[in-house]
């Protein structure tokens, strides 16, 4: 019987697959660098010290090549979006395999659409994981921690200002299909759609006055999932817009049944070092046995452990 490695990095030749490779490997596990470009996972390899990974060509539209993928490790960490597209299959061979699936998904659909396959995961004993960025892993957390202290939501919004060193082309290609779906929320327990850029407000957060949009993304379904609230908005500050002070913030503002309102803040470094952390983190977590079902990163790490993360405080307020 071969050994499985302990993670099967998706994606791994990428910028975020990249730098979650250097610190699994740095954290002496042992990994299997996967994609679709060999020559590129070749150069990715060589900057470890020989035998640290390995590499394995993945064909994304074959079955059988993504079964060979998923068996390879205990963990697959999936970098590799858009996630709403590319995810399913990738679920799929590990739901075949036996092996716990991890993304970092920040598509309310492709959040949505993990999230929504808890009673099957449950059912065939496996454990998939969605949301391990910033974004869902940053907001989640404060709306974690405020329902900690005895909130009962009634409403929730959310928001981000991400500071990035890096403009990558997965992202962006992500963002775009994302966008495509318009500004969505929650009202009455009901998902609406509007074009994007209505609803559009500023919200004080990370030491400034932010203009905001609502936008499709991971935050709102992770929101509602951990509030059971009927009116959820998630907002972000527009691409390219907004006061930038090199760090990243997220904003969680709950209001309970008698219209107090309870506010949260993160802040942390760079947004790619965050979501590293983040995913590094949760791999780690599902190495120990994790419950069976489908968790976005948040609600299987905690607060707590988001809030311990490298250069990250969360503040509570009122």
């Amino acid at each position: 019987m071969v050994m499985r490695s302990d993670f099967v990095v998706l994606g791994a030749s990428g910028t975020t697959g990249g730098l979650i490779t250097e610190e699994l490997v740095r954290r002496g596990r042992r990994v299997v660098l996967a994609g679709r470009n060999a020559a590129r996972l070749a150069r990715t390899a060589a900057r470890f010290e020989a035998g640290a990974v390995s590499v394995l060509a993945v064909d994304l539209a074959d079955p059988a090549s993504l079964i060979a993928a998923a068996g390879a490790g205990r963990v697959l960490v999936n970098t590799v979006g858009p996630f709403a597209r590319l995810a399913p299959p990738v679920v799929a061979a590990c739901l075949d395999t036996g092996t716990a699936y991890l993304d970092l998904a920040n598509e309310r659909a492709a959040v949505r659409a993990l999230l929504d396959r808890d009673a099957e995961a449950r059912e065939r004993d496996a454990t998939l994981v969605t949301g391990a960025g910033f974004g869902p892993a940053a907001t989640e957390a404060l709306v974690l921690a405020l329902l900690g202290t005895g909130v009962d939501a009634t409403a929730v919004k959310v928001a981000t200002a991400p500071h990035s060193a890096h403009d990558t082309d997965g992202v962006r290609g992500t963002v775009a299909e994302a966008m495509a779906e318009g500004a969505t929320r929650y009202r009455a327990g009901e998902l609406v759609r509007a074009p994007l850029g209505e609803g559009a407000t500023t919200l004080t957060f990370g030491g400034a006055a932010r203009t905001v949009i609502p936008v499709p993304v991971g935050d709102l379904e992770a929101t509602r999932e951990a509030s059971g609230a009927p009116e959820v908005t998630a907002y972000a500050v527009p691409r390219g817009a907004g006061t930038d002070d090199g760090r990243s913030h997220a904003y969680a503002e709950l209001t309970d049944a008698d219209g107090r309102v309870h506010t949260a803040q993160l802040s942390t470094g760079e947004g790619f070092a965050f979501t590293t952390a983040v995913a590094v983190a949760t791999a780690t977590r599902l190495l120990d046995g994790p419950p069976p079902g489908a968790w976005t990163a948040a609600r299987l790490l905690g607060a707590e452990p988001i809030a311990s993360l490298p250069g990250t405080t969360i503040q509570l307020g009122r």
